[in-house]
């Protein structure tokens, strides 16, 4: 049950089952009540009888005031009655109160009755009391008690109501917030381990899982700055040494051939070579650098255009064939390359085998083996680019795509790299709606398989089997 419900029910609750109570209560001790009523109304016939009947038996002496009325006394005294008798001509022959007078001020006719005696004439008499009842002062008292009891009993309901809800509320509501503003302070602190336990399905259970689920997107976001953090710290540091060791060689290479170390120009080429080679390490290097910056600021330009993929790839492979063939690295390329229209940058796409390419070669490979085949229910284009290098381990895999990471930092940092190559792939790949991912294992070469989708119909298909 929601929080809203509990509460218009507690609300409710307070207010209708007191009143309930009091209500029910005067409602059973009314019918009490009647009874007594009924038993008041017998006893009052009864001692209306015991009157008539000794006015009757008295009647002789009913010119003797006192004497008719030490009479009478027993019957009316206990109840504090007035008896009035007259003729059948209204002339009073008896009045108590000219014998005792009554304190009250006010009198109430109870009954009026007639008697006739045994010589015929006609008697009225008249009962007076101070209520309606026998015993007024009994009544009173019964009627007070009986709205003391229905009032209390109401009271006491609507005491045990407040605090069974004060104690009901306190421990589903009251509790979970303070669990709540606990794990604040826990977190404040830096403790980002405290859970709240609380498993109802109520607006409160909504908010608090709401809550550990902030605090676990928290924890997993610290954890990633933390991670982030530690490889920016490490990348510095390789930087640092891969930026030092190339300008080491240039340095020592042009201080040899400055102080005439170098003797003809077979060894001067040599050396201007190892210089060449090395500045392009350092221009790859500052390329990364500035592609992260640019994808870290979310700044990648993309300038997509239609194109074939056929003539597009042809192309770019056509400068890796040459390349890699200076490296003395063999690049198999299974033709014919399917011809479809696929909406990229060509320039960009040119950037990812370069990176994979080289990421290849500076892990061991030696044969590169480039597949293409389109995958016709999901309209994609699928590129897989094979080598027979060091392989990658299969805890890897997962990670070699995030910024900076670079698996077995003794082995990365003997091949050089950044590691962002592979993450400026992932980025541009996934600016063209595409996918990438590797399968590798340590010592079995790697596979790289990028997925971009086709954009028009198809012109060609390759119907040869994928590489498996």
């Amino acid at each position: 049950m929601g929080l809203r419900p509990r509460l218009i029910i507690a609300f409710l609750s307070i207010i209708i089952l007191p009143v309930v109570t009091i209500f029910g209560a005067l409602s059973f001790f009314s019918y009490q009540l009647e009874q007594i009523e009924e038993e008041q109304n017998n006893e009052i016939e009864s001692v209306l009888k015991e009157i008539n009947k000794t006015v009757l038996e008295s009647y002789d002496v009913i010119t003797d005031t006192t004497q008719f009325y030490k009479e009478i006394k027993p019957v009316i005294q206990p109840y504090n009655l007035e008896v009035i008798v007259s003729s059948q001509e209204e002339s009073v022959l008896f009045q108590s109160t000219d014998i005792v007078q009554n304190n009250s001020n006010s009198m109430f006719t109870m009954r009026h009755s007639q008697v006739q005696t045994l010589d015929g004439e006609i008697l009225n008499i008249e009962i007076k009391s101070n209520s309606l009842d026998l015993s007024s002062e009994l009544s009173y008292n019964k009627i007070i008690t009986v709205i003391v009891i229905s009032f209390s009993s109401g009271l006491v309901v609507l005491i045990l109501l407040i605090v069974g809800w004060t104690l009901y509320i306190s421990k589903t509501i009251l509790n979970p917030l303070k669990q709540i503003y606990i794990a604040t302070e826990e977190m404040r602190e830096g403790n980002l381990n405290y859970n709240i336990g609380y498993n109802k399905r109520d607006e409160i259970g909504r908010f608090i899982k709401g809550f550990n689920t902030m605090r676990d997107h928290l924890k997993q976001s610290i954890a990633k700055q933390q991670l982030y953090e530690k490889n920016r710290k490490e990348l510095i540091a390789t930087i640092s040494h891969d930026l030092r060791t190339p300008l080491q060689s240039i340095k020592g290479y042009v201080e040899g051939i400055n102080d005439g170390i170098v003797q003809n120009e077979e060894m001067k080429k040599r050396y201007l070579h190892v210089i060449l080679s090395k500045t392009n390490q350092l221009n790859r290097l500052i390329d990364d650098l500035f592609e992260f910056s640019k994808i870290d600021l979310d700044q990648l330009v993309m300038e997509k255009q239609l194109v074939s993929s056929d003539e597009c790839f042809t192309n770019i492979l056509q400068d890796a064939e040459v390349d890699l063939k200076q490296k003395q690295v063999q690049l198999v390329v299974k033709r014919p390359i399917p011809d479809v229209v696929i909406n990229i940058d060509p320039k960009r796409m040119e950037q990812v085998f370069t990176n994979l390419l080289d990421n290849a070669i500076r892990y061991g490979a030696s044969e590169i083996e480039i597949t293409f085949a389109v995958n016709v229910h999901k309209m994609t284009l699928e590129i897989y680019i094979i080598d027979n290098g060091d392989g990658i381990a299969e805890e890897d895999t997962e990670r070699i795509f995030e910024h900076f990471y670079r698996g077995e930092k003794s082995r990365s940092r003997d091949h050089g790299g950044t590691g962002l190559g592979l993450a400026i792939v992932k980025s541009i790949i996934k600016a063209h709606e595409g996918e990438v991912w590797a399968e590798s294992k340590i010592g079995q070469g790697s596979k790289f398989v990028i997925v971009i989708p086709v954009k028009l119909e198809v012109t060609y298909i390759y119907t040869g089997s994928k590489p498996d």
